[in-house]
């Protein structure tokens, strides 16, 4: 079961965006997916068109084992695709799981109680900060997907997340594989250039072949609950989530080269 988180330390780079419709195009192709949402924002349940306000049992809960999985989990619209939810009870964690011990591998702890060949892919949505639930996240996946809008100050977001890799793999000898680097809310200037060849000169083929523009037809399908392949499936936002999606689910790590495999670094 692959486990990949959708993960940046700053805000604002689409890693919903690219979590939810990630997951749907697995899904569409077969895969049996299942989304974590881990951001008290709720906003992959808002785009899977769950209602998180007031929902429980939500991912909080499921954490500190006060839940069960199948009380927790939640059907999607999308055959093959379900959602653990969350919302603002998920602040509450670091004080709840204070005293917990082990309180970093409780997701880890969690995933791994799942039955062998319920779900293809996890994907987990991160938190725009790093956090108790950050810590829980790097334990408990063996990937990440870093978004990296194409803005001068969007990069020190990713260069924290590669830094994190860094010292887990320092401290405890392992940690998770860099996936794939998505330059997003790309529009075409000369910043908007010399950062995506910052970002490719320093990372290769890491950083993925598809950018993902702004797109009105992705922000219209979030706002009503949907992915952008079932609100407008020819649109370039369509076009170009299928392709970094398929591009993901071509790279897993067991199945990659030495020469596409990257070691990490700072930018």
């Amino acid at each position: 079961m692959r486990r990949i988180a959708f993960i940046n330390e700053k805000g604002g780079t689409c890693k919903t965006t690219l979590c939810v419709n990630v997951a749907a195009r697995l899904a569409a192709r077969g895969r049996r997916v299942l989304v974590a949402d881990l951001d008290t924002q709720g906003h992959a349940a808002k785009s899977l068109g769950v209602d998180p306000r007031g929902l429980a049992p939500t991912v909080h809960e499921w954490l500190l084992g006060e839940a069960p999985f199948a009380a927790t989990v939640r059907p999607t619209a999308i055959p093959g695709l379900d959602l653990l939810p969350a919302n603002k009870d998920l602040a509450g964690f670091p004080v709840a799981a204070a005293a917990v011990p082990g309180r970093e591998g409780l997701l880890l702890r969690r995933l791994d109680e799942l039955p062998e060949g319920t779900y293809d892919a996890v994907l987990v949505d991160s938190p725009p900060s790093r956090s108790l639930v950050t810590d829980n996240i790097l334990a408990a996946v063996r990937e990440v997907v870093v978004p990296v809008a194409v803005t001068y100050l969007a990069l020190d977001g990713c260069a924290e997340i590669l830094q994190s890799l860094e010292r887990l793999r320092a401290e405890r000898g392992a940690a998770p594989s860099l996936t794939l680097v998505v330059a997003t809310l790309y529009r075409k200037t000369r910043l908007a250039d010399e950062i995506l060849a910052k970002l490719r000169g320093r990372l290769g083929t890491a950083v993925s072949q598809t950018v993902l523009g702004w797109s009105v037809q992705v922000d219209e399908a979030q706002s009503h609950g949907r992915t952008v392949f079932e609100w407008a499936p020819r649109s370039t936002g369509a076009r170009a989530l299928a392709a970094i999606a398929d591009e993901i689910d071509r790279r897993h790590p067991a199945a990659m080269s030495d020469g596409e495999r990257v070691a990490v670094g700072r930018l």
